[in-house]
């Protein structure tokens, strides 16, 4: 999707929930159609402030969580490091650093068709998290150089 697609998309999930497009939310929605960089709420308020100092933490967090309510926006939540939010809703791996924390998007076929589970089981798949955790390629350097 393209970030005009995720704006209208979230913009749209306010109205259906009969909130009010603010000047905050729609800054909110900006960095999360924008930056694939899977923000933290607490990266998300920093960038949101840029343009709107008032936004307090409070309202980035009931935000993100009308839009993961609403199916808009994932979660990924961790033990180890801040939960991350993407506006990527679309069936795909995410790839973590355990070196920096980078995550990065991979679109790929998934390993099992949904449809196949649902007509096996009778379960209803209503959402998918695959994760491979590892090193980007510049911490791979790093852990090289480090060696040597």
């Amino acid at each position: 999707m393209t970030p005009e697609e995720i704006q209208r998309n979230l913009i749209e999930s306010l109205k259906r929930n009969s909130l009010k497009v603010t000047r905050q939310r729609l800054a909110i929605i900006e960095v999360l159609s924008r930056n694939r960089s899977h923000p933290s709420a607490g990266k998300i308020l920093k960038m949101v402030r840029r343009k709107v100092p008032s936004v307090s933490l409070s309202t980035v967090y009931y935000t993100l969580d009308l839009f993961k309510k609403d199916g808009s926006i994932k979660e990924l939540e961790f033990c180890d490091m801040e939960n991350r939010y993407e506006s990527n809703v679309r069936h795909h791996l995410d790839l973590v650093c355990l070196g920096c924390g980078k995550i990065m998007d991979y679109v790929e076929q998934i390993p099992i068709p949904v449809e196949r589970v649902e007509k096996k089981t009778g379960f209803a798949v209503n959402r998918i998290r695959y994760e491979y955790y590892g090193y980007c390629k510049n911490c791979r350097r790093s852990r090289v150089n480090k060696v040597k």
